[in-house]
C-alpha cells in the first residue's frame, strides 16, 4: 500500500474519533485527535493505562507548537533545531502553562508533553489531520515498548480501530524519546 493512501486511510480513522497504530520517529505508536477525549479514552484503555497519566503529542512544526504551548524561549527553540539539525534521538519537551487540550485535562499541574517530529510519515499524518496527535507507545502499560512492529502484542493489535501498513519490516533505532523539561534555560531530565 502506497505512503499517501495510508495517509488518507489514518486522517479518515483519526476524524471519526478512533484508534491508530501507526510508525513514529522511535518506536510503534498508538495515537488518536489529541484533542478527543473519548479517543484518549479508548487508547488508555487499550494499553490499561490510567487516564491521569500523561501522553506525548506529536506536532509537525513550530507553528503548531506555539498553538499548544504559547511563545517557545529562543534556548527551547534552540534545543529544538539543533536536535532536528543533527537527528539525534527525538526529544520531548514537557510544558507549563499550556493550552488546555484534551491530553492533558486530566493532569492537575497543566503540563504538557510535546514533540517536534521529523518523521515523514507523523509529519504528513499531522498536516493532513490538522490537528496535533498522541503519541505512546504500543504496549501495555508498564511493559517493555516494542522495537517492531513484529513484537507488538497481538491483543493491543485486535483492539486497535487501525493499523497502518507502512514501514513494518523496520526496526526502532529508539525504545522512545528523550522527555525534557526547561525551567530559567537549565534542562531537567526526566527520562534518558
Amino acid at each position: 500500500m502506497s505512503f499517501y493512501v495510508e495517509i488518507e486511510k489514518s486522517v479518515e480513522i483519526l476524524k471519526k474519533g478512533k484508534s491508530l497504530l501507526y510508525p513514529t520517529d522511535t518506536v510503534w505508536g498508538l495515537g488518536c485527535d489529541a484533542f478527543n477525549i473519548q479517543a484518549i479514552k479508548k487508547i488508555c484503555k487499550i494499553k490499561n493505562r490510567s487516564i491521569d497519566k500523561s501522553m506525548i503529542v506529536l506536532v509537525e512544526n513550530m507553528d503548531r507548537l506555539h498553538q499548544l504551548v504559547g511563545k517557545v524561549s529562543n534556548f527551547t527553540k534552540k534545543i529544538i533545531v539543533d536536535n532536528l539539525i543533527k537527528k539525534n534521538k527525538p526529544i520531548t519537551i514537557v510544558y507549563e502553562n499550556t493550552r488546555r487540550i484534551a491530553s492533558n485535562c486530566f493532569r492537575r499541574d497543566n503540563t504538557l508533553a510535546v514533540r517536534l517530529t521529523y518523521d515523514p510519515f507523523c509529519i504528513c499524518l499531522i498536516r493532513n489531520l490538522d490537528r496535533p496527535i498522541i503519541s505512546t507507545s504500543a504496549n501495555f502499560s508498564g511493559f517493555v515498548s516494542p522495537k517492531s512492529f513484529s513484537e507488538i502484542n497481538p491483543c493491543i493489535l485486535s483492539k486497535t480501530d487501525y493499523v497502518v501498513n507502512f514501514r513494518r519490516e523496520e526496526k526502532a533505532h529508539y525504545t522512545g524519546s528523550s522527555i525534557i523539561k526547561i525551567v530559567s534555560n537549565h534542562i531537567k531530565i526526566l527520562r534518558m
